[in-house]
């Protein structure tokens, strides 16, 4: 660990944040995709989100946890933490993370505000502003500040940042847009990047990369899973598998009846078939297909020899020929 921060204060003049080691991470623990884990899910020190390392243990080969903390209970061994700095941020060879020694200078001989251990700095002004020359400007006319006295700085840029073109050292004109036309977040006056997508991701025509409007439909009026405003695909059903009649695929809707009221018996709501005849055989009016009811009778009340319920025909007569006999109550 210590060895990675050795070589990170080489003469190597890129930004400290942007040193990377063999493993992808800079001084400060962040990995190169942005996080404080790569892309194995392991931090500077190798562990994980949940505080174990590789090898699954909750220490470090020093004795150190996730957090830093000893497995003693002490932030601190010998006088150096689990980086190998010191409680004033020094590790052992006197260096600090920023790259400076006890005495304040880089491996360079330069300080943190850019001065050598003489007191100039690289223009050869002191902390004074005061150039070499006993002037407070250079033979090129900039003091301290970096700075001339029209108030352009050395790469031609004024106070505010701008050159003589209006464009600013990133790029861009007072209005915020670079030369292609484009802000500093990449849109142009329109709103749109150089894709044709706007801020929240769609075209002026509504659209995304993936071609669903801001409601979550594409052209064809479908959203991601496939069905339309309705709730319907491009077949006709919803996600239950209903038509917009409610019907299933097999023909029957949620209640098991066809289109034409009927189950897969044969039998509508009310229990009658096609030719109106309930299960047992009998029509909303109680007869059977001969005309006669449950006790064998028709709707005249005769059975199929022509006999009432009391055992006579038509003309009175029974089954043994004898006529009925009226009685004062028939009569």
């Amino acid at each position: 660990m210590v060895g990675f921060f050795r070589k990170l204060f080489s003469v190597d003049t890129t930004p400290i944040d942007k040193r990377y080691n063999e493993n992808g991470f800079n001084l400060y623990g962040i990995h190169k995709n942005g996080t404080k884990y790569n892309d194995a899910g392991f931090d500077l020190r190798g562990f994980n989100q949940d505080g174990k390392t590789i090898n699954r243990r909750y220490y470090d080969e020093n004795g150190f946890d996730a957090k830093g903390i000893h497995l003693t209970g002490k932030k601190y061994i010998a006088g150096y933490d689990c980086f190998g700095y010191d409680s004033l941020g020094f590790n052992r060879d006197g260096w600090n993370r920023e790259g400076f020694y006890h005495d304040g200078f880089n491996k360079q001989g330069i300080d943190k505000d850019g001065f050598n251990r003489e007191g100039w700095n690289e223009f050869n002004f002191n902390r004074e502003g005061l150039h070499k020359n006993g002037t407070r400007f250079d033979k090129k006319g900039f003091a301290a500040d970096g700075f001339n006295r029209d108030g352009i700085d050395r790469n031609g840029f004024n106070r505010g940042g701008y050159n003589q073109n209006g464009i600013d050292r990133e790029g861009f004109n007072q209005d915020g847009y670079n030369k292609k036309g484009f802000d500093r977040n990449g849109f142009d006056r329109q709103g749109f990047d150089k894709n044709g997508f706007d801020i929240e991701g769609y075209t002026s025509a509504g659209f995304d990369i993936e071609g669903f409007d801001r409601n979550g439909f594409n052209k064809q009026g479908f959203n991601r899973k496939g069905f339309d405003a309705q709730g319907f695909d491009k077949f006709g059903f919803n996600q239950d598998k209903f038509d917009r009649e409610g019907f299933k695929d097999n023909g029957f809707n949620a209640l098991g009846f066809d289109r034409n009221g009927f189950n897969k018996q044969g039998f509508n709501a009310q229990g009658f078939n096609a030719k109106g005849f309930n299960q047992h055989g009998f029509n909303v009016h109680g007869l059977n297909a001969q005309g006669f009811d449950s006790t064998g009778f028709d709707k005249d009340g005769l059975d199929i020899y022509g006999f009432d319920r009391d055992g006579y025909d038509r003309q009175g007569f029974n089954r043994q020929g004898e006529r009925k006999v009226e009685t004062a109550i028939d009569q």
